[in-house]
């Protein structure tokens, strides 16, 4: 909801719980809500390159596909 409504306080506490949770469930509808504009987008990559090696590998390949990254 905090995404949606781009409630820019809540941000920085989505930003740890996306660092700190790794279970694909939780962190696959924040980062899709994230990738709809371009402004969530570049903070969703910005996030996810430094919370990518904490995640399963699974989570991994789907926010790969999700974001359209390469690595």
């Amino acid at each position: 909801m905090a995404v949606k409504s781009q409630y820019e306080p809540a941000y920085p506490k989505m930003a740890e719980f996306l660092q700190t949770v790794g279970r694909r469930k939780y962190i696959k509808p924040i980062y899709e809500e994230l990738a709809k504009t371009p402004a969530g987008r570049e903070r969703a990559l910005k996030i996810y390159h430094s919370a990518r090696p904490g995640y399963h590998p699974i989570a991994q390949s789907t926010m790969d596909a999700l974001l359209k990254v390469t690595i």
